[in-house]
């Protein structure tokens, strides 16, 4: 390098250097590697980040947090010192869209421009199609309540809640989900919050650099070792095959792109590939490839000044890191811990807070993306978060808002919608209509556990449903209500409780819940005229059923079996409910169980007459369910099937109650906390409000109306000195909302009416 290249400075921003660091120490280790002489300046926001410590670092230059930073200054001591000759390389995202929004392009900052990351932004990231990735399926995080979380059913809750630009988490409930939506739209100030289905697989990486469009080095690389965050610490490099090399040169040409790029996949066991992000600045491993295979950002910086290096690897393919400490700088310096008093217990496995929140560290942005190529205009204020929207349809909420407006009683109310659940029962009795022509048979068997009112029993039986029951008082308040032995389903580990009583027998099935159980059962052959077992399946986590993988719990059944007699018929029981796995997840599990079936018939010579496949289907889902593949599919496995049995309770009656309450407080904003309201309704009347989406309306003294809640920070509070007491989070109160006005919680029937309990009433 020349002299007037060596008085060239280069600043490198990301200096984070933990077990989920920025890219700018290996930044700055690939580049004095390849240029000894060069001088590097660590730029952080925070005195604490570690990397200014490396010894590949040359001179630091500390920010203030972005929340403090003169932006307009910001912009001119930038432009001043690219303007002096010296290379600004970002390893932060979200400053690099910072920079292509407020400052625009400038040939020593090399970074991409606006237009190339609204080509590469989440979740679609359409610019690398041509590429042949397959894109996860996702939505936004600011549908309707129902839409997301059908869509986390739809994909067995196993998704990601994502931002813009930065940050993930892993979504495993709905409480989880709209904690994690409420905090990430707080901390990032970002409405375009999405969902995305996590797709199994070897997490893979295209590195690449490329200066004004032209493509200058690019890599593969494997993830050999995680973090628990998911970040690599050991990976694998390789070439890229010629002809992949060539369309993303082509698409990088395209993009003009400038700076370092990493596009994060998953490779699944299929072989299909799913793109994740497109990283728009050097991956955090960079310097693992300069070590063994291509130094890029020497490239890049090569090619910026119109100089050459010589490329020196070891030979290897792979890299890994090590825990190794380095003397700190004194006029760096290392700041002190948080007050130890205010520190974070650990939850959940996590740590306490040791440093200041991301967000704090990240430039702010607005929701849309604009390339600046001449001096910015001035700094829009963020787009207002998005507005949810509601889950009410019509017919809900012409029937709610009748029952509402008319209400004079004492609150909190549970009140029936009468036509809406009876149009449910009605729904599925269609549903089972075009199936009649085929085999085998569909029945359903109403859960009585989930909803034992008369009015859902009189549907039931109007719709000739058969009933099924856990308990020998459930079975007796069936036959009280006017239903047959022959018409009972039984079920669950306490079926025959209480045992004061002598068990109801000439039922229709019985399945034993452990192989116990079932031994004893095959001994008293006019219980039912179908005995069977209750199916517990590898990798579906259950208190219940026989666990079948157990070579000993198999061989057990498989000689009970053998020594049925003759007057029943054998069937089997499998529940595992569909809105907890997933329907997807549920239909692999549906195949699992007519496997295991065969197994039974080819080693016992039984044949298999009755399958039930249980319950748990959210509302709606079960009459999407495609019926007919349920008949080919036991056709084809089980030809001597006659009847297949579903035991819906959840999906009948939850959406058909609403609990009405009234407002006994409005709290309003302060400093600590958002406006919130208490009602007269708890977690005893709705245990299970944070567990699915209600909806949710209101109506003032003064209308004569409904009215949705907007959302917003706020939360619903009940009336119980219980921390868990929280009805309703992520609303926004409105003003005219006085005490005395009601509150009504819809989606209140099934388990929210069975599990309630007495609390607090004296």
């Amino acid at each position: 390098m020349n002299e007037s290249t060596i008085n060239k400075k280069v600043y490198i921003s990301g200096m984070h250097s933990g077990q989920n660091p920025s890219s700018g120490v290996g930044i700055a280790r690939s580049l004095k590697k390849a240029f000894p002489k060069l001088t590097i300046v660590g730029v952080d926001h925070w005195q604490g980040a570690s990397g200014l410590h490396d010894k590949s670092i040359d001179e630091v230059l500390i920010l203030p947090q972005w929340s403090q930073i003169d932006r307009s200054l910001q912009i001119d001591q930038l432009r001043q010192l690219l303007d002096a000759g010296h290379i600004w390389i970002s390893a932060h995202d979200v400053e690099v869209h910072w920079l292509a929004q407020n400052f625009g392009a400038h040939e020593n900052l090399l970074v991409p421009s606006g237009a190339a990351l609204s080509a590469t932004a989440k979740p679609h990231v359409e610019a690398f199609t041509a590429l042949d990735f397959k894109v996860p399926e996702s939505i936004s995080a600011f549908l309707s309540d129902n839409e997301v979380h059908s869509f986390l059913r739809d994909h067995a809750w196993q998704c990601w809640l994502k931002g813009p630009y930065h940050d993930a988490k892993r979504i495993t409930s709905w409480d989880g989900f709209e904690r994690a939506r409420e905090n990430m739209q707080k901390e990032w100030k970002t409405s375009q919050l999405f969902v995305q289905h996590h797709k199994i697989g070897n997490e893979e990486s295209i590195c690449f650099t490329a200066y004004h469009g032209e493509l200058l080095e690019a890599v593969h690389m494997q993830k050999r070792i995680l973090t628990p965050e998911g970040k690599t610490w050991a990976g694998r490099v390789t070439n890229l095959s010629p002809e992949f090399q060539a369309r993303l040169k082509s698409i990088l040409r395209q993009l003009e792109w400038s700076g370092g790029g990493e596009i994060e996949y998953t490779r699944d066991p299929d072989g299909n590939n799913w793109i994740i992000e497109c990283n728009p600045r050097f991956p955090a491993w960079i310097y693992g490839s300069a070590l063994v295979k291509a130094n890029l950002p020497a490239r890049l910086l090569a090619r910026a000044l119109g100089r050459s290096f010589v490329e020196s690897a070891t030979g290897y393919a792979g890299f890994t890191r090590i825990v190794q400490e380095v003397p700190a700088r004194e006029f760096v310096g290392l700041p002190m811990p948080p007050d130890p008093s205010l520190m974070s217990w650990s939850v959940n496995g996590q740590k306490g807070k040791s440093g200041p929140m991301q967000s704090q560290l990240i430039p702010p942005l607005r929701e849309t993306m604009e390339l600046r190529t001449i001096e910015p205009a001035d700094y829009e204020d963020p787009v207002p978060p998005a507005k949810i929207k509601p889950n009410m349809s019509p017919d809900y909420w012409a029937e709610a808002g009748a029952m509402v407006v008319d209400f004079q009683g004492e609150t909190p109310q549970r009140m029936p919608m009468l036509k809406w659940t009876a149009s449910r029962f009605e729904k599925l009795q269609e549903s089972l209509k075009p199936t009649r022509a085929f085999s085998p048979e569909l029945r359903i068997g109403y859960s009585l556990k989930t909803s034992p009112t008369i009015h859902h029993i009189e549907n039931a039986q109007k719709a000739g449903f058969l009933m099924e029951c856990i308990s020998q008082l459930e079975v007796h308040r069936a036959l009280s209500l006017g239903a047959q032995p022959a018409q009972v389903i039984l079920n669950g580990p306490g079926k025959f409780w209480p045992l004061t009583r002598e068990p109801v027998t000439g039922l229709h099935m019985v399945f034993a819940d452990s192989v116990e159980e079932f031994h004893r059962l095959i001994e008293r052959p006019e219980m039912a005229l179908c005995l069977g077992a209750r199916i517990s399946l590898p990798k579906l986590n259950s208190r219940f059923g026989i666990p079948v993988d157990e070579f000993d719990n198999f061989k057990q059944l498989l000689a009970g079996i053998s020594k049925m007699k003759t007057r029943n018929k054998l069937g089997f029981h499998f529940h595992m409910p569909s809105w907890l796995i997933g329907v997807n997840r549920w239909k692999t599990a549906f195949e699992s169980i007519l496997t295991w079936c065969q197994a039974v018939e080819q080693l016992t010579g039984v044949v298999v007459r009755h399958l039930d496949f249980g319950g748990g289907f959210y509302p709606g889902d079960l009459v999407s369910l495609n019926l007919r593949w349920v008949q080919e599919s036991i056709n084809q496995a089980l030809p001597n099937v006659e009847a297949v049995y579903f035991e819906p309770g959840r999906s009948l009656t939850q959406e058909g109650e609403i609990l009405i309450s009234r407002v006994l407080s409005v709290r309003k904003k302060t400093s600590r906390h958002p406006a919130e309201i208490v009602v007269d309704a708890s977690v005893a009347e709705l245990p299970l409000a944070q567990t699915y989406p209600h909806r949710l309306f209101y109506r003032t003294a003064d209308a004569m109306k409904i009215q949705n809640f907007e959302s917003g920070d706020s939360r619903i509070l009940g009336r119980i000195c219980m921390e868990s007491d929280i009805l309703a989070s992520g609303i926004d109160v409105p003003e005219n909302l006085k005490i005395g006005d009601l509150v009504v919680f819809g989606d209140a029937g099934a388990y929210e009416r069975s599990m309630s309990y007495e609390f607090g009433r004296g």
